[in-house]
């Protein structure tokens, strides 16, 4: 697997409206951000996709940043954004999640739905310090991953499996226990809270929920 092949697969996805992961419903549990960060608070969604969080974040009266790698969702997100009259708060940039083109602590706030478990294992320590490095202290993380405790996905069974990581089609989706996430932002963040949420019954995906707070 190489992000390049991930990449395509998403942006086939996208461009062909296969994209069911659009439809989950997890922008409403990232409006718990809400209850922590102050009227106009800065926020950064890591993956934005089509960006259905980074609109919520401008009407609960927040500003944002949407950062994506897909050029075709960057354009019609920016253009969706003008045609809103919303571009002095919102807007897409293009960038890594692994390299974040922005300055240190400039963020009250950040979230990632759906995007570190296609992270390579050997790139976590980067994802994170790089999280960290553009967060301010104090500032709140809001994470959603694949759960170890998933009885079903697509052709696997990541609960009964000793591993953690699947690949399909060119992507890689690794299936997180809760002891490793903690273990994985325990430097940088503490951690509020971890919950559950299967959002298609509980015998398909398993998603932890979980919300951090910068150190």
């Amino acid at each position: 697997m190489s992000y390049s092949s991930q990449n395509n697969f998403f942006a086939q996805a996208y461009r062909t409206g296969t994209d069911a992961w659009s439809a989950i419903p997890f922008t409403r549990r990232a409006h718990e951000l809400g209850l922590y960060l102050p009227h106009g608070a800065l926020v950064l969604d890591i993956g934005a996709g089509r960006g259905r969080l980074l609109f919520d974040l401008a009407e609960l009266g927040f500003r944002a940043i949407g950062l994506e790698n897909n050029p075709e969702l960057i354009a019609r997100g920016n253009n969706e954004i003008l045609a809103k009259n919303l571009d002095k708060d919102l807007r897409f940039l293009h960038g890594d999640a692994l390299n974040i083109p922005l300055a240190d602590q400039s963020f009250d706030g950040a979230s990632d739905i759906g995007l570190l478990h296609h992270v390579l294992p050997q790139d976590y320590p980067t994802y994170v310090s790089e999280v960290a490095r553009v967060l301010k202290p104090g500032a709140f993380f809001f994470l959603v991953v694949l759960s170890k405790n998933t009885p079903n996905y697509l052709s696997w069974k990541p609960q009964k499996s000793e591993a953690a990581d699947y690949e399909k089609e060119g992507v890689h989706y690794h299936f997180f226990s809760d002891d490793e996430i903690k273990k994985l932002f325990e430097k940088d963040f503490e951690i509020r809270h971890i919950d559950h949420d299967t959002p298609f019954g509980p015998k398909d995906a398993d998603f932890a929920v979980v919300l951090l707070k910068k150190k």
